[in-house]
């Protein structure tokens, strides 16, 4: 049996109710149209008497006909679904109030086909024809209310509108961050140029102290050589008198008396002017130059300054922030520790590559026994105390020996085991004479300026004292080791004050006092040894507080020995017999360490002194190593 799209099936009259319902589904399937009309209107039903397929309008003309009017009418299968239709699926029966006349005649776009058919996925009007090629497998339904090109419109519209509310607000969000982002990068902007500008400051004013440092010279040595003109001119003057006197005695008729007389004018005239030969040369020289140690400052300041895209969360810290002692950081006192002569603010700075060392074991130029003291001038020359050679000796700041000075004795300029080491305002090295029980001072040069101390246990008296350190306002403190005490003196050795437990059996509490050094306000910091902790006391010498316990961990010390403070009250200590330094805020809090027991660069075997270079460099002598490391 066959069924024609524009015939009517061969379908006898006779078929069954399986062959028409067969014959139903196969003329859904190939979407047949009215075969009884030429409008091209599809078929809704089915006469079975003679098998021909009309449109709502035929039927009812059908059963108006005379001939046709007691034939059997029997309707299509539906053409609404619940479901999506494939190419193997059931096609569902539409809603039963739903006329089929009612439907579109769009054409396929495709197939030239009326599309009955609705593509959700392409959202497009299809043809059944559609589904067997373009849309295979696509989610398909019979065409209804809701899928009509307006209904489809409306929802696209709403979607659209829907969109561009998100983008708008997207572009609200963006304007928004734009305008954040360049807030944010001006104020940091400002902040940059605050921070290379107060560099910028210090620099200029550091080429304003040096001009005029050098007009003070230039003013001071051309006075020194016009005083010596005029002292010349007037010897020429009194020589040229003196040799026109002589001519004048030859070429006249003077008698030997006369002669005698003009001779012994002359001879005490020329006793006179022998003082002139020291001035035969320039009391001045133009040995002037300017010297910078760099020490890789450039480098740090073109790395200078970080900048971070991204918020850093702070970090929590376990440990309970402590009292500063005594108002460690106080500038306005401007009695600031003594870092060789220089005025500038003095920072300690962490050198996170290898250290540098020098010198090693032995007893000619450059080689150290037993030292301890260390300091710096102000050109960043290394000054230390080589104990055992009872000599100080000095390097430039790369380590490189360059002169020394003293010898073993008691008398001027000779030592005795000498151990602490400083600089004062002055220019002046000061010295821990220590088993002499003295302290002596020398130019930078060696040259001898003066002492003061002698042995004993009344003020101003010293039984080995250990170390000294000096403000800017050029006092002296000592400590005292063997008095359990340290001292206080002016710049020229005069007694001021102490404080320790002279004789006394509390001298325990204060055992064995070693390095000492001046806070920013004026304090002083003490290394207490044999109690393994640092003592503060104020600068009246009154009022003791105490930093630190006997250990091993963060903030404990086993027999510190050296100790500083920048200007920034951050505190330096050697902790000896854990064979490390440890760096502190001015609050005691620890901040980080330096070292470990060994040989290796960057290890230690009993650091003892150490001091801050003018550019926050930690100088450590490693005592049991017999060398010098500089971080």
């Amino acid at each position: 049996m066959s069924c024609n799209r524009n015939t009517t099936s061969s379908c006898s009259s006779t078929s069954n109710d399986m062959d028409s319902l067969v014959c139903n589904i196969i003329s859904v399937a190939l979407q047949d149209m009215c075969g009884n009309c030429d409008e091209g209107s599809t078929a809704t039903s089915r006469c079975t008497d003679c098998t021909e397929l009309l449109c709502g309008p035929c039927v009812r003309a059908h059963q108006r006909v005379r001939l046709t009017k007691d034939h059997r009418i029997s309707a299509l299968p539906s053409n609404i679904v619940t479901s999506p239709i494939t190419v193997d699926s059931e096609i569902s029966s539409p809603e039963a109030n739903v006329s089929p006349c009612s439907m579109t005649s769009t054409l396929c776009d495709t197939h030239k086909w009326p599309a009955r058919l609705f593509c959700g996925t392409c959202v497009a009007l299809i043809c059944s024809d559609c589904i067997l090629t373009d849309h295979a497998k696509h989610e398909i339904t019979y065409l209804q209310e809701k899928h009509t090109p307006i209904s489809v419109h409306s929802r696209l519209n709403l979607e659209t509108k829907s969109a561009i509310h998100a983008v708008e607000d997207a572009m609200k969000r963006v304007n928004f961050m734009s305008t954040k982002i360049h807030e944010k990068l001006q104020k940091t902007s400002c902040e940059v140029q605050s921070v290379f500008k107060r560099y910028i400051n210090v620099l200029e004013r550091r080429a304003q102290e040096l001009m005029k440092r050098i007009d003070q010279i230039q003013r001071y040595k051309a006075f020194r050589l016009l005083t010596q003109m005029e002292r010349l001119r007037t010897a020429h003057s009194r020589l040229k008198c003196l040799s026109e006197l002589l001519s004048s005695s030859i070429g006249g008729t003077s008698n030997e008396n006369e002669f005698v007389a003009v001779n012994e004018k002359v001879h005490n005239e020329l006793k006179v002017l022998r003082s002139v030969q020291s001035e035969l040369f320039p009391c001045e020289t133009d040995s002037v130059s300017f010297s910078v140690e760099e020490n890789g400052l450039l480098s740090v300041l073109s790395t200078f300054g970080e900048l971070s895209s991204m918020p850093w969360p702070p970090v929590a810290s376990t440990s309970q922030a402590s009292t500063p002692p005594f108002d460690i950081f106080d500038m306005n006192q401007h009695c600031r520790p003594v870092y060789g002569v220089s005025d500038q603010i003095v920072v300690t700075r962490i050198n996170y590559g290898p250290p540098k060392m020098f010198s090693r074991e032995g007893v000619q130029n450059g080689e150290l026994c037993r030292p301890w003291g260390v300091c710096c001038n102000s050109l960043g020359h290394i000054i230390v105390a080589d104990r055992s050679n009872n000599r100080i000796q000095v390097f430039d700041s790369t380590g490189v020996f360059m002169y020394k000075f003293g010898r073993q004795g008691n008398g001027i300029g000779e030592f005795e085991r000498p151990a602490g080491i400083c600089v004062s305002p002055l220019n002046h090295i000061v010295v821990a004479d220590k088993d002499n029980h003295r302290i002596q001072l020398f130019k930078m040069d060696g040259t001898f300026v003066l002492t003061f101390g002698e042995k004993g246990s009344q003020n101003g008296q010293f039984n080995y004292p250990w170390d000294v350190s000096c403000n800017t306002h050029g006092d002296i403190v000592v400590s005292d080791t063997r008095n359990h005490r340290v001292q206080l003196f002016t710049s020229t050795g005069a007694f001021v004050t102490k404080f320790g437990f002279d004789n006394n059996p509390m001298w325990k509490y204060f055992d064995s006092p070693r390095g000492v050094c001046f806070t920013p306000s004026g304090n002083i910091m003490i290394t207490d040894f044999n109690n393994h902790r640092i003592l503060v006391i104020d600068r009246n010498l009154t009022h003791p507080q105490f930093l630190g316990e006997e250990g091993s961990r963060h903030r404990q010390f086993l027999r510190p020995q050296g100790i500083a403070c920048d200007d920034q009250g951050n505190i330096i200590v050697a902790d000896s017999k854990n064979h490390r330094i440890q760096v502190m805020d001015s609050c005691g809090n620890f901040l980080f360490l330096l070292g470990r027991p060994g040989k290796k660069e960057g290890e230690f075997d009993r650091p003892s002194g150490l001091c801050l270079g003018p550019t926050g460099k930690i100088i450590v002598v490693d005592f049991g190593n017999t060398r010098i490391q500089v971080f």
